[in-house]
């Protein structure tokens, strides 16, 4: 049985990941951190987050191409996913590929404590 997470944290900044950690523990949040975009597939397979929080640029990886492949998935295909950037263009290109939410670099803690809380949210429903 996969462990139940509020939230998959993926960003190849090691320190921006931490930190983004630490915010949702601190907000008390269960939270898994990935700084390895090839490690997505192997944790995703141990724990079941309600909401996965990643970067669009990843490296050696694209954070919408690994959104796509996970909403392509039937395993992952209801999971809410929300996107993060400081791309001017980010927000549309993210949804595109199928990011429930966005959210824009650099950001405001409550601002971000406030989207993830409704990311959350929104999984509850599905």
């Amino acid at each position: 049985m996969k462990e139940i997470y509020d939230v998959l944290v993926i960003d190849d900044d090691p320190d921006l990941c931490l930190l983004m950690e630490s915010m949702l523990k601190f907000a008390g949040y269960k939270v898994k951190r990935c700084t390895n975009p090839l490690f997505v597939q192997d944790i995703l397979s141990k724990i079941d987050p309600k909401a996965i929080l990643m970067d669009m640029l990843l490296s050696g990886s694209d954070g919408r191409d690994i959104c796509r492949a996970l909403k392509a998935d039937p395993e992952t295909a209801s999971k809410k996913i929300m996107m993060i950037s400081a791309h001017p263009d980010a927000e549309r290109t993210c949804r595109e590929a199928g990011a429930d939410d966005f959210l824009g670099k650099p950001f405001d803690m409550d601002v971000f404590l406030g989207k993830v809380g409704r990311v959350i949210e929104a999984s509850a429903e599905v």
